[in-house]
């Protein structure tokens, strides 16, 4: 009987622990716990739906989906999501399990990470099997790895990084590296994002190495000239992937800028400890921790003299540059690829891991030397860093005393069993094991500490998509969207397979999520959420289907954003207890209009926006709402003052909560909007607690938004004529300054009679998916074929066979402008780039076949002696 791979103890190892310290904490979903990490939660879990749904053979969404908020290109979040080879085993759970498939695959990635780095360790670096198993766990379940896990697409490069620096080691060693190319492709297709921060790291790596290793010009230029081309060959590889999400790049995220946060150097220094000791889970400065031990060991490296002076300089003066993004906000922004990171700093931090992991394993693989000297030298650094801890960095990070007690208890130890280990009075495998305990307990804490204001992922699902399945097929012809979600996902359309509205990508085009906020919709940045719209935005994306629910928020981690009551009337599609599909009269989805591209919208004007639209693609001048209706205000415990629009509120005693009541009279059993501020939308456990409004309810129900742009509530009147929204106040208002809430009755009328103009203009739809649109429309002339079909590079549009140009229509939907005439319309979608990148990548393999071939050939002919 063979003996096991010692390789596979190490990533047994990990998986063991991984899953103990989720079972522990409730985020193992195999035990009946619910991930909530990273952005799991709001995006991967319908990205992941989506992906099953294309593996399965729905390849026309492959390029181009209507699942993609109001339709969008796929290329970036396929190079950024979902090119993972792991990513296959998505197959082996059904569509309501994607959450166990997900949990699946980030194990199987910090096993790889295990195992790889055990492989570097003992194969390249000379490490013991005891400290290659120890340092492989640590790097595999660093701080880096269980806070971020929930971001699995950027664990790749963390499980591949160790096999490309064996095969880097390998090409300073003069050889070229079948690795290096292979693992190097792979990193780059599964997610360029962190592919390019380990990109940067190679080069200063293969500069470190180079030189510390250097004899002579000849040498270098050839590890040089190897290094390059196996680089270069890996980018001609990876091309089919990396060239279309570079095209898509440029369309979107390239061109939106986001706010940067300051750094400030001298208190990122001096907090540093935090992080490099146990409990080092803080968001706050790079996520690194390896196990106290292990950073010790990193220490007593760089003062160990069996190393010569010139690597241990070499190697700070690397540390250096891989510290770099902390001293300046060129540098941070450089490491992120020119794109300021938002919510999850630091995110090249995994390189700082692996590199401390690395030197830590640098500094045993000789031996500690038993010196005086160097002892009392590594213990006086030992002493500083801890100094450092307790008076800065513990206090910059608010660590409370409880925990930096217990940091220091580890601390101490670990000094003590460094100390006796150098001694020999204690083996290896006591320092490896503390490490592997370190690094469990510190992956207990942190996960501890994970919300767990979520909810299993599976039986929503499974409710919501039997609800959806009921509604009748002609509802689905057109756009469908609903007021309720689970877990903040915005995506759910691509896991529940409908065509909607709502949206949350980072490949999103910021251009539509900018329309979307000046329309009154919360949209803005990289998402867009449909909570908010109206009877005239419903018609304008040809929104055929809403569902509301009545569900109150008892389950952990539904949201029920509602209110949609300028529904109440509607037709009813489909209903049950608890949810209510209403039928809307809507635009078709493409007609004859006007393409309006010079109208300009206002900030803070939604419902005039909205009438400007509609008026400027149908070339009427119709008017949809009333004048506003201003209310009759009372309140308790707060004093009211009006300037203009705006009102003051100021509480007369801020120790205790108040209410503001505004009461509406308007036409009994008619429809409007009260248009709220954005201020007065911050409500629930995931809102800033020093918000406004904790509560707002209009006639009697509660709703919510997120608080961004000002946004218009669908409302019923009543027979009574009265609406009533109250405002629950929290405590210390003073001088709140908020847009004065005012009443909009929508011209029923007047919106069906637009509606029925642009039907009778309609394109009949014979064919709509994701990369294919056609049909057939009669237009007069002026007129254009109109869309709300967002527009990307890729389309081309063909009339009566013939090749037009596709043009846009308010700037950002697809539209043709022909003269007039009946015409057969085909609309076709193919990625950008694919085709060149696919080309590209044929040339880059037959390119690594002639290297492996020449490399082959130059070698063996070197052992003959020719």
């Amino acid at each position: 009987m063979k003996k096991i791979p010692k390789f596979v103890i190490p990533v047994l190892i990990s998986a063991l622990l991984f899953l103990l310290a989720g079972l522990f904490t409730g985020t193992n979903p195999y035990f009946g716990g619910t991930l909530n990490s990273g952005d799991i939660l709001d995006q991967y879990l319908s990205f992941f739906g989506y992906l099953r749904h294309i593996l399965l053979g729905n390849l026309s969404d492959f390029s181009y989906s209507f699942s993609n908020g109001l339709g969008g290109s796929m290329a970036g979040n396929w190079g950024y999501y979902l090119l993972s080879p792991l990513n296959f085993i998505v197959l082996l759970f059904p569509a309501t399990k994607v959450n166990l498939a997900i949990y699946t695959i980030i194990l199987l990635k910090v096993m790889v990470a295990s195992g790889s780095f055990y492989y570097l360790a003992k194969k390249k670096m000379g490490a013991t099997d005891t400290w290659s198993i120890s340092f492989g766990v640590a790097y595999s379940l660093s701080a880096y790895v269980i806070s971020y896990f929930g971001n699995l697409m950027w664990l790749d490069a963390i499980a591949f990084l160790p096999i490309i620096v064996y095969g880097l080691l390998s090409i300073i060693d003069g050889k070229f590296s079948i690795t290096y190319v292979i693992f190097l492709a792979i990193t780059i297709v599964a997610n360029y994002y962190t592919a390019f921060m380990t990109c940067l790291f190679l080069v200063g790596f293969f500069f470190y190495q180079a030189f510390i290793t250097f004899t002579n010009w000849k040498v270098f230029i050839k590890k040089f000239v190897i290094f390059a081309i196996s680089s270069l060959t890996a980018a001609l590889i990876s091309s089919f992937a990396s060239i279309p999400t570079f095209y898509n790049l440029l369309e979107n995220k390239l061109n939106y800028s986001l706010s940067t946060s300051p750094i400030h150097p001298k208190s990122l220094l001096l907090a540093l400890p935090g992080n490099l000791l146990f409990a080092g889970n803080k968001l706050a400065v790079p996520l690194m921790y390896i196990g106290t031990i292990s950073t010790l060991l990193v220490i007593t490296y760089f003062f160990n003299s069996k190393f010569s002076l010139k690597e241990r300089i070499a190697s700070l003066v690397f540390l250096f540059f891989i510290f770099s993004g902390l001293f300046s906000i060129k540098l941070y922004l450089l490491w992120h690829g020119g794109q300021p990171p938002q919510y999850y700093p630091f995110r090249f931090a995994f390189l700082i891991a692996f590199s401390l992991a690395y030197f830590a394993t640098l500094s045993v693989s000789k031996g500690l030397p038993f010196n005086k000297k160097n002892i009392l030298t590594w213990n006086s650094v030992f002493l500083f860093f801890i100094i450092i801890y307790y008076f800065f960095s513990r206090k910059l990070l608010g660590i409370d005393k409880q925990v930096s007690i217990i940091t220091i208890s580890v601390f101490i130890i670990s000094v003590i069993l460094i100390n006796l280990y150098i001694r020999k009075q204690i083996k290896p495998y006591v320092l490896a094991l503390v490490i592997i305990l370190d690094i469990f307990a510190n992956t207990c804490l942190a996960w501890s500490k994970i919300s767990k204001n979520v909810t299993s992922y599976n039986p929503y699902t499974e409710d919501t998509i039997a609800f959806l399945n009921k509604i009748p097929k002609q509802a689905k012809k057109q756009r469908l969207d609903k007021s309720f979600l689970i877990n903040n996902d915005r995506g759910e359309s691509y896991m529940m397979n409908y065509h909607g509205i709502n949206s949350f990508s980072s490949n999103n085009d910021s251009k539509l999520t900018t329309f979307g906020g000046l329309l009154g919709l919360p949209s803005i940045g990289y998402y867009t959420f449909y909570s908010t719209g109206t009877q005239l935005t419903d018609a304008l994306f040809g929104l055929n289907t809403y569902v509301v629910s009545n569900r109150l928020s008892d389950m952990r981690g539904f949201y029920n954003y509602g209110l949609r009551d300028d529904l109440i009337g509607n037709k009813i599609w489909y209903q049950n207890k608890t949810n209510v599909a209403y039928r809307i009269n809507t635009f078709p989805l493409a007609f004859a209009g006007y393409q309006a591209n010079n109208i300009k919208l206002k900030e803070n004007n939604p419902l005039s926006n909205q009438v400007t639209v509609l008026n400027s693609l149908t070339n009427t001048n119709t008017q949809y709402f009333s004048k506003a209706i201003s209310a009759h205000e009372t309140s308790n415990n707060m004093t009211l003052s009006h300037n203009a629009n705006l009102l003051t509120m100021n509480q007369i005693s801020t120790k205790s909560p108040s209410t503001v009541t505004f009461t509406y009279h308007a036409q009994p059993n008619s429809r409007g909007y009260i248009l709220l501020d954005r201020s007065l939308m911050m409500w629930a456990d995931y809102t800033d607690i020093n918000s406004a409004a904790s509560k707002l309810t209009i006639n009697g129900k509660s709703f919510r938004s997120l608080p961004v742009n000002l946004q218009p509530i669908g409302v019923h009147i009543p027979k009574n004529g009265k609406v009533v929204l109250k405002i629950y106040l929290r405590k210390n208002i003073k001088n709140k300054i908020i847009i004065d809430p005012k009443l909009y009755l929508l011209n029923q009328n007047n919106l069906n009679k637009t509606i029925k103009l642009v039907k009778s203009r309609a394109m009949s739809l014979t064919t709509w998916k994701g990369n294919y649109i056609s049909g057939h429309i009669h237009l007069k002339r002026g007129q254009a074929l109109i869309t709300t079909f967002p527009y990307t590079s890729g389309w081309q549009a063909t009339a009566n066979r013939k090749p037009v140009k596709i043009t846009k229509a308010l700037n950002r939907f697809i539209s043709l402008k022909l003269p007039a005439g009946n015409y057969k319309i085909i609309f076709k979608h193919t990625m950008p780039g694919l085709k060149l990148g696919t080309i590209i990548s044929i040339i880059g393999i037959v390119l690594f076949g002639a290297e492996i071939h020449h490399f082959k050939y130059k070698n063996h002919r070197i052992k003959k002696g020719k």
